[in-house]
């Protein structure tokens, strides 16, 4: 079987990179290496036109340079149209080349969904988040552009490319919802995009592949333990966004330090200063006088090493589909406290798995936080029940037969 995938992002396998982006599709590669009856080529976006295509461990990568005017870079920052335009462009030339029985395209929130229109192919879409449901919840309760206005005052350019934020999700959305109404085959892994693929396209073909997980962390020799310590330390990945509930986290860490609580909040992941300031602006307190510590992004083995040595995993978002973060925390045996939002019901069933609060409740996080945290016996059964559903979920072999009758069955229907 010939299969061509569509990434946006440049597999570590061809960079050498290091970074910390794009794990899970990297760990995806390496399951596929291991099945033989698959010829795997991935295609990807490059700015360097001299990046040539290469073949490692059987795997052949094939650089897409797109090409954008200033013009196009400009209209980025509202538009769509130009990275559409060299998807289309691109990509067909990599499709009659490979001539693959199937195409694989990582993500619906992405152009290359489009590239269903360009081919008789069967074109199978990874769902990853979505757009269309997160631009719904681009802001949190109470917060819209006059909070920018406020926290940043006459700094223009900054308020303007908060504006264009506004603007390019909805672009987005529409773009994603063309994608939608023309892919017919969907492979996810919870009740919710299962749920938001059949709303957005009503007959399409649906089938469950679960998420493949960094080995350093599904994989660990070390696991979780409760260790008593002088304080409470909590950890969150990620929060780069309104979505992710950054004004949820400090509005929560001011309720525990009210309370004396003793605590410190570890965020790892790249936090960035304009939201930041917004959000402490809005809630007339800082990240930091709360007990709450930027660590900014991680390399694996660090991050893995921050959250053995973790009392919890919170998670306070407002909008998610299947965050690795919280899978990774589960395969280590971390305790999770999470909003129960998007598809976290799926990873975590509450008081079994973890524990699950309603999104924009700080108060009942907080309780949370207190609650388990004081409760070991409790702690340790969480951690272990967690292990168990992790290990399950993101087994090797479960995954790969999983994508084989994805991709078998996509194929028999679509040549009828």
């Amino acid at each position: 079987m010939k299969v061509l995938w569509f990434e946006i992002t440049a597999p570590k396998n061809y960079t050498g990179d290091t970074g910390v982006l794009g794990g899970w599709q990297d760990s995806l590669e390496e399951a596929v290496m291991a099945m033989p009856e698959v010829e795997l080529y991935v295609a990807f976006e490059t700015n360097n036109p001299s990046d040539p295509i290469k073949t490692i461990n059987g795997i052949t990568y094939l650089p897409m340079c797109f090409s954008y005017s200033l013009w196009d870079k400009v209209k980025s920052k509202f538009s769509w149209s130009a990275i559409e335009r060299e998807v289309k462009d691109k990509s067909l030339p990599v499709i009659e080349s490979v001539r693959p029985d199937i195409i694989h395209v990582f993500g619906c929130e992405w152009p290359y969904g489009v590239v269903a229109s360009l081919t008789s192919v069967p074109v199978v879409i990874h769902i990853q988040g979505a757009i269309v449901p997160y631009e719904n919840a681009l802001y949190p309760p109470k917060y819209n552009i006059l909070n920018y206005i406020k926290a940043l005052k006459i700094n223009l350019p900054r308020i303007m490319a908060a504006k264009f934020v506004e603007i390019n999700n909805r672009k987005r959305a529409e773009m994603e919802r063309r994608i939608w109404h023309s892919v017919s085959y969907y492979m996810g892994r919870t009740h919710w995009d299962e749920a938001l693929s059949n709303v957005m396209h009503p007959g399409r073909f649906y089938y469950h592949v679960d998420e493949m997980l960094r080995p350093l962390f599904l994989n660990s020799p070390q696991v979780w333990k409760y260790e008593k310590r002088g304080k409470v330390k909590l950890i969150t990945t990620g929060c780069t966004t309104f979505w992710k509930g950054p004004d949820m986290m400090l509005k929560t860490a001011k309720i525990l330090k009210s309370l004396s609580f003793d605590f410190e909040w570890i965020v790892a992941g790249h936090f960035p200063s304009t939201l930041k300031k917004v959000v402490e602006q809005t809630e007339n307190s800082e990240f930091c006088e709360n007990n709450i510590i930027f660590r900014g992004p991680l390399q694996p083995q660090i991050l893995r090493d921050e959250l053995l040595t973790s009392t919890l995993y919170v998670h306070t978002a407002y909008v998610e589909n299947s965050p690795n973060s919280i899978c990774e925390a589960q395969c280590l045996g971390v305790p999770v406290v999470s909003t129960n939002v998007g598809g976290i019901a799926t990873l975590l069933q509450n008081g079994e798995s973890g524990c699950l609060v309603p999104a924009n409740d700080p108060w009942q996080m907080a309780n949370a936080i207190i609650q388990l945290s004081s409760d070991e016996e409790r702690m340790e059964r969480l951690s272990q029940a967690e292990m168990q559903v992790a290990k399950v979920r993101h087994n090797v072999a479960n995954i790969q037969q999983q994508l084989m009758a994805c991709y078998h069955d996509v194929i028999k229907r679509q040549n009828g």
